[in-house]
């Protein structure tokens, strides 16, 4: 039940993310910003994961967990907040974003037993053919992500591939949405 269709979608991770390594290297880049282009696309393409899960029709229980899960990666994106807010109310308010995100997590997970998402998710594993490459080029994207960060020390390289992964993982929800 494995799909080796390379779709073009993964071509453009693909072909982005060599890009936008060899223009890392060239221009020597180590560090970026916070809140920077690359930043706000990797926004971009959180909030594009959530929509199409959250439009999704079939397997609606999958993709509204799933529209979750994106949801609470564009909020650890952004901190929780805390990059709008001035930094003596950061300290202040810490716990209380934990205590808040905790509650958020356990509702998602609440949701999805409630729910029963394994029927959904046996469902299409036995009726969806498992996207391989896009898979693929996902862990890939975590793998290079770690390496990057613990071993290389370039945040450039880190949220380029992590908005990478991001976009890959839209794709498979893309994939999934359309089967």
């Amino acid at each position: 039940m494995l799909d080796f269709k390379f779709y073009k979608e993964n071509f453009l991770i693909i072909l982005s993310l060599i890009a936008s390594v060899i223009f890392i290297k060239i221009f020597n880049l180590e560090t970026i910003e916070e809140n920077t282009l690359l930043e706000n696309l990797q926004l971009v393409a959180l909030l594009g994961g959530f929509f199409v899960s959250i439009k999704t029709k079939n397997h609606k229980t999958f993709f509204t967990f799933l529209a979750m899960l994106f949801l609470l990666m564009f909020a650890r994106e952004i901190s929780y907040g805390r990059v709008f807010v001035d930094e003596s109310v950061v300290q202040f308010n810490k716990k209380l974003c934990h205590i808040l995100v905790g509650i958020y997590i356990g509702i998602g997970v609440l949701y999805a037993l409630i729910k029963k998402i394994w029927v959904d998710i046996i469902d299409m594993i036995k009726n969806i053919k498992f996207p391989f490459w896009t898979f693929l080029i996902a862990v890939l994207c975590v793998l290079i992500q770690i390496i990057s960060e613990k071993t290389l020390h370039n945040s450039c390289v880190e949220e380029t591939v992590e908005f990478m992964l991001y976009c890959s993982m839209v794709v498979l929800a893309l994939i999934y949405k359309k089967k």
